[in-house]
């Protein structure tokens, strides 16, 4: 059994970690066409998504010593361990030194060049000839200087990624095998639930879910027990609705429904659960939008999201002809990834291309015709969203009334709910 097993899915990023496995195992093939070991590898990506399983994994597998390093000291004697463990490696080499979150080594230093990471990449250049090979894992990897990320350091940089739906269904099925679960719960169900979560946020979910079971003295854990895991956990939802009004619960259902059903408009599998459920950041529903594995690099599924982020005003003002207080959010939302288009993509012309405007408009000469574009491209999506949902006003209708009944809606019965519409 390769130590690899033990992480599923992500093939892609496997591969290159079974290339530095051979590599180390097998130097003289590699000798014979003048090519070496690279120096090291950093594995980067929002906690959670499983860096430190992958490079645990890549050492056992090399075979060799390894030697770890984690801020566990202060800031002078920690300086002191890292040459310690740098000086160690090099004495016992062939070995590997693992840098565990190394972008919080200097996590207490305001300096720009932190005594740690100078630390670091001392060590890095003190073994370099000595066969040690240097694995690191960051969070943020915009929090290590570029002298420290550059080839001759760390040789390779692999970012490591929320896994995509595929990759989701097999992490789920392997979590569920453990456990006794209903026959309305499967992999891809549960998977489409926690669509663009770390590994670590599935594993959380479905131990919470049996839990919820266990609590109830049920034999089995039920698709209602994740769905109840999934709005604690990822949507930070509040466990009831009851000091909600009627009225104002049957707002947050139209609310809720014109977001779901302008992105359903534009992609029918892109929207996995909805509720009017208030959350703790002070939304007052949530609505579960997938972004798709292409949409940074669609400016048409980025336009369709705008729109559905506007949909929710626009359902509200549709139904009672009255502003929607309760979309400020969205409209932020929408109106930073219309921002972008304007002065990052050049969406309206090179005139207000400014890449590095961001929002810090009091500095820019073209203020104003920046306002002024984002102001009427945010018009126009808000008028697109409103004509979606004329032509789709009786699917918008059945949703908000089974949120009103039910409060939380999954996929399956969002797409009943739809078909009945069409009939």
């Amino acid at each position: 059994m390769s130590a690899f097993d033990k992480v599923i899915g992500y093939e892609k990023e496997k591969e290159e970690l079974y290339q530095l496995c051979d590599m180390a195992k097998n130097p003289e093939k590699y000798a014979a066409l003048g090519v070496k070991l690279p120096r090291g590898i950093l594995l980067h990506g929002v906690p959670g998504v499983g860096k430190t399983l992958m490079a645990s994994a890549l050492i056992e597998e090399m075979g060799r010593v390894c030697y770890t390093c984690r801020k566990d000291k202060a800031n002078d004697a920690f300086v002191d361990t890292i040459r310690g463990v740098f000086a160690e490696a090099k004495a016992h080499a062939p070995a590997v030194i693992f840098l565990d979150d190394v972008d919080k080594f200097a996590s207490d230093s305001d300096s720009r060049n932190p005594e740690e990471l100078i630390a670091v990449q001392s060590g890095i250049d003190e073994v370099k000839g000595s066969d040690v090979f240097v694995v690191a894992t960051a969070n943020n990897i915009r929090e290590l200087p570029y002298s420290l990320r550059r080839a001759g350091r760390f040789d390779r940089i692999l970012e490591i990624c929320p896994p995509n739906r595929r990759e989701a269904v097999e992490i789920v099925r392997h979590y569920l095998a453990d456990k006794k679960v209903a026959g309305d719960v499967t992999a891809e169900s549960v998977a489409r639930l926690m669509d663009g979560n770390s590994c670590a946020a599935l594993e959380s979910v479905l131990n919470e879910a049996g839990i919820y079971a266990g609590y109830e003295n049920k034999a089995e854990i039920g698709r209602e027990h994740i769905v109840r895991a999934v709005l604690r956990d990822i949507f930070e939802a509040d466990e009831s609705v009851n000091e909600m009004s009627s009225s104002v619960k049957e707002e947050v259902a139209f609310h809720e429904a014109g977001h779901a059903v302008a992105a359903l408009a534009f992609d029918a599998e892109g929207v996995g659960l909805i509720s009017v459920r208030p959350s703790k950041s002070d939304a007052r529903g949530v609505t579960q939008i997938f972004k798709g594995e292409n949409y940074f690099g669609s400016y048409d599924r980025m336009h369709e999201r705008v729109v559905a982020l506007l949909a929710g005003k626009a359902a509200v003002e549709l139904k009672y002809g009255r502003l929607d207080v309760g979309a400020g959010s969205d409209i932020d939302r929408a109106s930073a990834i219309v921002q972008r288009f304007i002065t990052d993509y050049a969406a309206s012309g090179f005139a207000l291309f400014h890449p590095d405007n961001h929002f810090n408009l009091t500095s820019d000469p073209h203020d104003d015709r920046i306002i002024t574009e984002r102001s009427a491209m945010l018009a126009r999506c808000y008028e697109e969203a409103k004509e979606v949902l004329r032509k789709n006003w009786a699917f918008v209708e059945r949703v908000a009334a089974a949120l009103v009944e039910r409060d939380t809606l999954v996929f399956e019965e969002i797409a009943e709910l739809r078909r009945e519409s069409a009939a």
